[in-house]
């Protein structure tokens, strides 16, 4: 259990520091997408650094999500796990679909991997509001905070997903992904 415990909350602090550098790079990045593939390879020692180190940290949460999963027996982990299995597989296709691609092939890795980012999000998220609904670990204040953040990003990422908002618009609600990572890093480190 403490291993796992490490993992996710680990991973969870670990996650907000790889969201930073990414805006910090996306914010140099053109608006273009066109463009922007260009200029990623041109950076590229420093994006697929990046997207490495940020596959191995969801990769370290998955694992204390599984052993949630499988040791706790509650199926708010099953689906929180289930979340963070659809997000790895963005990693890959971001790793080895932009280096070098031609413009079509960037776009459709973009949409491929913009998709399943969004839906792996919608798992993720859905099984931590399901968590702290239920949760008698926290003090209710935090349960609270944890209950609206969680429903909030879940509600934004399914319009995502079905359409009603870009993902631009979507990333709005990154600073409250933020909180709830580091929450959620609190909470693994509560459960015994």
């Amino acid at each position: 259990m403490k291993f796992a415990k490490i993992c996710w909350s680990l991973g969870s602090i670990l996650v907000n520091v790889t969201i930073a550098i990414y805006i910090a790079l996306q914010s140099k990045s053109p608006k273009v997408f066109a463009d922007r593939l260009v200029y990623i390879n041109e950076n590229w020692a420093i994006y697929g650094t990046h997207w490495k180190a940020e596959f191995f940290i969801m990769t370290v949460m998955t694992i204390g999500a599984l052993y949630f999963a499988i040791h706790l027996r509650k199926m708010e982990w099953v689906i929180i796990t289930i979340g963070q299995f659809i997000i790895l597989i963005t990693y890959p296709l971001m790793i080895g679909g932009y280096e070098n691609a031609s413009l079509e092939v960037g776009l459709a890795v973009n949409q491929i991997a913009t998709s399943t980012f969004v839906l792996g999000n919608v798992f993720f998220l859905g099984g931590m509001v399901y968590l702290y609904v239920g949760d008698t670990i926290l003090n209710p204040t935090l349960r609270y905070v944890g209950i609206a953040i969680a429903s909030i990003a879940f509600i934004v990422f399914i319009i995502t997903y079905i359409g009603l908002i870009t993902w631009q618009q979507a990333i709005l609600v990154g600073p409250l992904v933020n909180v709830l990572y580091l929450l959620n890093a609190y909470y693994g480190y509560k459960l015994e």
